[in-house]
């Protein structure tokens, strides 16, 4: 049980004793002795704080003053170096004191650390927070994972040899990348740092997040979330120049670098595209001269950036995180296997699973997992821990299954891209079900802390965009008591809400996107409209999207990128539509830099009119400017299909396949091409097919049974040549089916091929077929 040590002047111990009582014994250590040496001596002191877990400094006139508290205070610095602390949590409650008073020691002196309250409820949240954070964190079993960092010499090497140079010259910026996610880009970057000197061992890293579609809104909002500049919230951001934004993020980024802090940012590709280049705001920000021969940033990102531009600019240094070396990776699944209490395996049980895996440490997490169920399982079941990689997400939800609340939790945390621990706890239950859940998400690697601190949790982007393609509902349970959460927000301040909990003033915002609620001026940010626009244009609401878009690009205040996909958005809502003004649009991507996207949209257009040929050309010209855009290859898959042309579809639909193996839609193209081929199939083809329908019922993805269905019915008729019961499970499978595109595709293609010309018109005319949606 975490313990809170309360250093506070006798002068103020009504205060003190009040939030005290509300903490409870076994929760609080409360030295009321008024520092007299009668009644307690400094080293029992000193042992009840080296016991403590936070230390909570009450900030005065008199306790600045006090030389007991002065000695408390470098006590608590020791024990932050060394571990015993885990944090200090300093709470100014004298109205004359300010955060610059030269008698506050300067590692504490940080003026988003130093906030006057004169509440003690907000006290004492701010207490339990720490607590119920500590207590999650300070397991033997968690510090053991969070300090377990193997290998990367070489990276570790050329970092060194790059910090060390002749000119002094230090880094504005560095990137740690690898598309995948859990390869250690953070760990290495943390550790580089502090072994170099270029942070303090102490300090937890400040953290926040952006993902592709944010902007320079988002990421002022969520530093201040940890700053908490007041002038802050009184900005109109929908009214500020592009040039103005940027001042206001430097003078925040500024305030970090004053106290030799450094911001990590996970970046999701809302900074570094995945083509390469980085959005303009960031590269005006950290462009600003203040920042010279500063190391204010880390940038852990998916995507690979420019790195022969970068060094002319010479602004950063970059580094990709590659899969561990073999050795490190026996390295790493050996000390996993200590930590877990599993050590004792036999020698040749290890040696067949280090055999398997691929250097990827969140594979290592999963593996041991497995073997900490039941290592003859994990025998068994060992093409999945080999294949982790290809079917992570989909490995990972199956995994979790059998742990209902767990899996519910990563649901609910793909809904929105960050949540506290204290909505999470509103919506299922400040319990013990719950942490146990969080701890199993924890030890597979599946979210990171954000935000400097242990309040705010995201999940793995790539399990969140799987979750979100699949679209996997959260169990009516939990997702009414987050309406009934958001009912209650919508009545609250927004003002008091950003204050209180950054990711509840995101669900409100949400909320009143989808309630049609109109949102203050102030808080209007782009990235949560496009976001909102892109769930209505899934939805099918073409026209609703043309009008919020258009709204859009009548500002000129936004970044490049966010006007970028406010006409992409635009210009699909008008393919779709079969509008003409779709010509005016997609002209803005008639450039060098978008030469792909505007082939492909035109593609788009003319399928959607009906003229095939003209779509197959351009998607072909889309394709010479990148080869291996799936998005494309799928779309002329989909197009030889409705043509029976299967042979020229079949390359490109393996070539998806193999590429993505867990999209079930890539599946079933590849599926149909292999069993619509007028070849006879052979034994292994018939095996290749039964792997890929046994894939999609695997699948968690919402329209996975529709698929399987299909797929089974084409089965029976192709394969093992029933007509009488492929129709009938196609003909049930239509009136199931929430989207009755695929049985309808299915029949339409046996009617045709039995000849079945009267049975095939009749269905030809009864439903329009959706598309499919990758």
């Amino acid at each position: 049980m975490a313990k809170a040590f309360l250093s506070h002047s006798s002068k103020d111990k009504d205060l003190v004793r009040r939030v005290a009582t509300q903490l409870g014994n076994k929760n609080c250590v409360l030295d009321e002795i008024s520092f007299d040496p009668g009644r307690k001596t400094l080293e029992q002191i000193f042992s009840e704080l080296d016991s403590s877990d936070v230390f909570v400094l009450f900030i005065s006139s008199d306790s600045l003053d006090s030389p007991w508290v002065k000695k408390e205070i470098r006590r608590s610095k020791e024990n932050l170096k060394t571990d015993y602390l885990d944090r200090i949590i300093p709470i100014i409650i004298d109205v004359n004191v300010k955060y610059s008073d030269e008698r506050i020691p300067k590692w504490i002196s940080k003026p988003y650390n130093l906030k006057y309250i004169n509440n003690e409820v907000i006290i004492l949240k701010k207490i339990h927070q720490a607590l119920k954070e500590v207590n999650f964190k300070k397991t033997k079993f968690n510090q053991d994972i969070e300090n377990n960092f193997v290998g990367r010499n070489s990276e570790m090497q050329k970092f060194e040899n790059e910090i060390n140079n002749l000119d002094n010259w230090m880094p504005t910026y560095i990137v740690a990348y690898n598309y995948f996610e859990g390869i250690g880009r953070r760990t290495f970057l943390k550790n580089a740092l502090r072994k170099y000197k270029l942070t303090e061992y102490l300090e937890t890293p400040t953290a926040i997040t952006v993902d592709a579609k944010e902007s320079i809104e988002n990421f002022i909002y969520k530093l201040n979330t940890i700053s908490k500049n007041s002038e802050i919230l009184d900005y109109d951001f929908s009214a500020i120049e592009f040039e103005e934004k940027i001042d206001i993020a430097v003078n925040l980024v500024k305030q970090f670098m004053e106290f030799k802090e450094i911001i990590y940012i996970i970046d999701d590709g809302g900074i570094i595209l995945p083509n390469g280049s980085i959005v303009n705001w960031f590269t005006s920000l950290v462009n600003y001269d203040i920042f010279d021969n500063n190391l204010v940033i880390c940038l852990i990102s998916r995507f690979r950036p420019n790195e022969f531009k970068l060094k002319r600019e010479k602004k950063s240094l970059v580094y990709r995180i590659p899969e561990l070396s073999q050795p490190e990776t026996k390295n790493l699944f050996l000390r996993l296997l200590r930590i877990y209490g599993l050590e004792n395996i036999n020698r040749e049980d290890k040696e067949y699973f280090i055999g398997h895996l691929r250097g990827i440490p969140s594979q290592i997490i999963y593996a041991v997992n497995l073997i900490e169920i039941s290592s003859l399982e994990a025998k068994r079941n060992i093409s999945e821990i080999a294949e982790f990689s290809d079917n992570y997400s989909s490995t990972i939800l199956n995994h979790l299954k059998d742990s209902p609340i767990a899996y519910q939790l990563v649901v609910f945390m793909a809904s929105n891209e960050i949540f506290s621990l204290e909505l999470i706890n509103k919506v299922f239950g400040d319990n013990n079900d719950t942490s146990i859940a969080l701890q199993k998400l924890y030890d597979l690697s599946l979210f990171n802390f954000v935000f400097g601190g242990y309040e705010y949790l995201k999940l793995n982007p790539t399990l969140s965009d799987y979750i979100n393609r699949s679209k996997i509902k959260l169990d009516k349970k939990y997702d009414n008591q987050l309406t009934q959460i958001s009912k209650q927000l919508l009545n609250e301040d927004l003002d008091d809400i950003i204050v209180e909990d950054y990711s509840e003033f995101l669900l409100t915002l949400q909320k009143m996107l989808e309630n049609e609620v109109k949102i203050p001026k102030k808080y209007f940010i782009p990235s949560l409209i496009i976001k909102n626009i892109i769930k209505e244009y899934d939805k099918g609401n073409y026209d609703y999207v043309i009008k919020i878009c258009l709204e859009l690009l009548e500002q000129t205040n936004y970044d490049d990128q966010v006007i970028w996909e406010t006409n992409y958005r635009l210009t699909q809502a008008y393919a779709r539509t079969r509008n003409e003004k779709f010509f005016d649009y997609v002209q803005f991507f008639n450039n060098d830099v978008n030469k792909l996207d505007y082939y492909f949209l035109l593609g788009f257009y003319h399928r959607h009119k009906g003229n095939k040929s003209r779509a197959i050309d351009n998607y072909l010209k889309a394709l010479e400017y990148y080869p291996e855009h799936s998005r494309t290859k799928r779309e002329i898959v989909n197009l030889y299909l409705s043509t029976g042309n299967y042979g020229d579809a079949l390359n490109l639909a393996k070539e998806n396949y193999e590429k993505r193996r867990t999209n079930i839609y890539h599946i079933h193209s590849y599926f149909i091409c292999l069993l619509r081929s007028k070849k006879k199939p052979t034994k292994s083809v018939v095996e290749t097919l039964n792997e890929l329908m046994e894939a999609v019922k695997r699948s968690s993805d919402i329209k996975s049974e529709d698929m399987f269905q299909c797929m089974k019915g084409e089965y029976l008729y192709y394969v093992e040549d029933d007509f009488e019961q492929a129709n009938e499970i196609l003909i049930e499978a239509m009136k199931l089916n929430k989207n009755k595109s695929y049985p309808k595709k299915s029949l339409l293609a046996i009617y045709k091929d039995k000849g079945l010309e009267s049975a095939f018109d009749e269905l030809q005319s009864s439903i329009e077929i959706e598309d499919d949606e990758d």
